[in-house]
């Protein structure tokens, strides 16, 4: 893969002391109740009566600011190798346990930091907690375990640096994040992979046993005073560390710049394109507006780009969810570049003027109606999908726990939803030109070699 000479290449979870004062609620089937251990800890429980299932995460804040490029997906690592195996139950037990009962641990890291947890069927509670407390403090961290996980991340590796598309997305982060706290990734990356050492492993798990940075929530059938009971006997011992925590105050990005043209082998004769602007923080209103745009933009140029232009076989649009995001215009194997920003600007110019097409009539010609006709089909997706992982026990503290490391709450997540049902047609014009028009932009691509120097003069003039 060549690179262009304007940047540098760089290949990439006393009990007496517990005052139950604390709950903001009742109790209820549904309800969420709050509770604080005797070390600080948070407890946010939303009880189900009604389910067999359970949920328990511990929530840890921190995430990329505690990383640098070079120890990109570092704390993913720790946590995944934390359910590998601990002092009392072996990597094997616990695949055992997890297949016998269907219930076992997961992890996932965003920006704002990491999800621990654990879930079950509520009758094996005890025995899953017993095995989730052990592995988060007593992690075997065993070699044989850290080179399976350390196998899966090479060949994760292998397949996004030997995908054209997966280097542009690489290196369009890269980019636009040099220098800034989001320069780390939550995955491990090629800069990183090398630095995933267990020894780096071991010694970064020690900094997530924090009070400070751990909250927890917990969903379905579960007992709420026998739970913080449990909680407060284990996780309620953590000490608070003396290291300063970051601030978490997470700086704006501009994007602009010349056209970042890499070259692949196999992108000859159909490449991928990127423009890529900042778009409106999670916290802002702008932000789930700006959802709803990009999904009727994405059907706009679905109609214009592809089913008109014939130029591309999928183009998209979508934005990122973060303190300093960024929206885009990916255009999936591009066959024609010399007509890119005729067809680009009719799509835009759609939405600039609040029109979507419904059809063609018997001439091929577009037949449009209003976006406010069509608007609360969109917001009714867009609403049907943030809550549909939420018919799970697992569902419902996965959302949560995204809330609280986001927002610092529980409910602030599902302000967004209220945001959405009362947007209007006007707003969601005034988001598209405030982000996609208005903006600055840079664009990237990935070509064969045979158009490097064309593709990089088409996307300069745009």
């Amino acid at each position: 893969m060549k690179m262009k000479k304007f940047f540098v290449a760089v290949i990439f979870f006393p009990i007496a002391l517990i005052s139950f004062a604390f709950a903001d609620s009742v109790g209820e089937s549904g309800k969420t109740e709050k509770f604080t251990l005797k070390n600080g800890i948070p407890v946010y429980i939303k009880n189900n009566e009604e389910s067999d299932l359970c949920a328990v995460y511990a929530v840890i804040k921190g995430g990329v600011e505690y990383l640098t490029p070079e120890t990109s997906g570092l704390e993913a690592a720790v946590l995944s190798l934390m359910s590998m195996g601990s002092k009392n139950y072996s990597y094997e037990e616990l695949k055992s346990f997890s297949y016998e009962t269907q219930g076992g641990f997961s992890s996932y890291s965003i920006n704002d930091g990491s999800v621990y947890g654990m879930s079950c069927i509520s009758k094996y509670f005890d025995e899953t907690f017993a095995r989730f407390a052990d592995s988060f403090f007593y992690p075997e961290f065993s070699a044989r375990e850290y080179e399976i996980l350390m196998q899966g991340y090479r060949q994760n590796v292998a397949v996004r640096m030997n995908d054209p598309s997966g280097i542009m997305f690489y290196y369009m982060n890269k980019i636009i994040y040099s220098g800034h706290p989001y320069s780390a990734s939550t995955e491990v990356t090629q800069d990183s992979i090398e630095n995933i050492t267990l020894e780096a492993i071991k010694n970064y798990y020690s900094t997530l046993k924090d009070s400070r940075r751990i909250s927890f929530v917990a969903t379905g059938n579960i007992d709420s005073k026998k739970l913080v009971e449990i909680l407060d006997g284990t996780f309620g011992k953590i000490k608070s560390l003396s290291v300063e925590l970051k601030s978490d105050s997470i700086p704006e990005i501009k994007i602009s710049g010349a056209p970042v043209v890499l070259v692949h082998q196999s992108a000859s004769g159909a490449g991928h394109a990127l423009r890529v602007f900042a778009s409106p923080k999670v916290e802002s209103p702008d932000y789930p507006v700006a959802r709803i745009a990009a999904n009727i933009f994405s059907d706009v140029l679905f109609n214009v780009v592809r089913e008109k232009y014939g130029i591309c076989y999928t183009p998209s649009s979508s934005i990122s969810s973060s303190d300093a995001p960024f929206g885009y215009e990916f255009l999936f194997r591009v066959s024609n570049f010399e007509q890119l920003a005729k067809a680009m600007s009719e799509a835009r110019s759609f939405m600039e003027n609040g029109t979507l097409i419904s059809g063609k009539n018997k001439n091929g010609e577009y037949i449009t109606e209003p976006l406010e006709n069509r608007l609360q089909g969109y917001k009714n997706s867009y609403i049907n999908r943030k809550y549909s992982t939420q018919d799970t026990c697992s569902g419902v503290a996965s959302r949560m726990a995204a809330s609280l490391l986001q927002f610092g709450d529980i409910d602030s997540a599902d302000a967004l939803t209220e945001i959405v049902k009362k947007c209007t047609a006007e707003q969601v014009i005034s988001v598209f030109k405030k982000y996609w028009i208005e903006e600055s932009f840079r664009w990237f691509a990935v070509v064969g070699p045979e158009s490097e120097e064309s593709v990089e003069k088409i996307l300069g003039d745009m």
